[in-house]
């Protein structure tokens, strides 16, 4: 995703002013995840293995949470709320077709076994 070009400041406005209600609302609940997780802990005293693991709650706890809003309030669902892949099975489908295609490697006989070419 970029940034667009904007065609006036007043939409620039409204960019910025979208991007930072989300921002709060996010920041809010990457702290509140640090906060349950790390009680008593700064964002400084956490490592950044840490960081990714408090971002992956969140943003997996945020699909669980608009997928299970659009189930109960059927008037906020799009077409496009279908077609949406859930964040940990794309992970995990990809993680399983390197695994797959590094396993396939191994099958495959050792280069002094094949047969040579006149």
């Amino acid at each position: 995703m970029t940034i667009p070009h904007f065609k006036s400041n007043h939409d620039w406005e409204a960019f910025t002013s979208i991007f930072d209600a989300q921002w709060h609302c996010k920041r809010a609940l990457l702290n509140r995840v640090k906060d349950d997780l790390f009680p008593n802990t700064s964002w400084n005293g956490l490592t950044s293995g840490h960081m990714e693991v408090i971002n992956d709650i969140v943003t997996n706890l945020l699909y669980d949470v608009d997928r299970k809003f659009k189930e109960t309030h059927q008037d906020y669902k799009t077409e496009d709320d279908e077609l949406f892949i859930p964040y940990h099975s794309f992970k995990e489908s990809v993680a399983e077709a390197l695994k797959e295609a590094l396993e396939s490697q191994k099958e495959c006989p050792p280069c002094d076994t094949l047969p040579t070419l006149p």
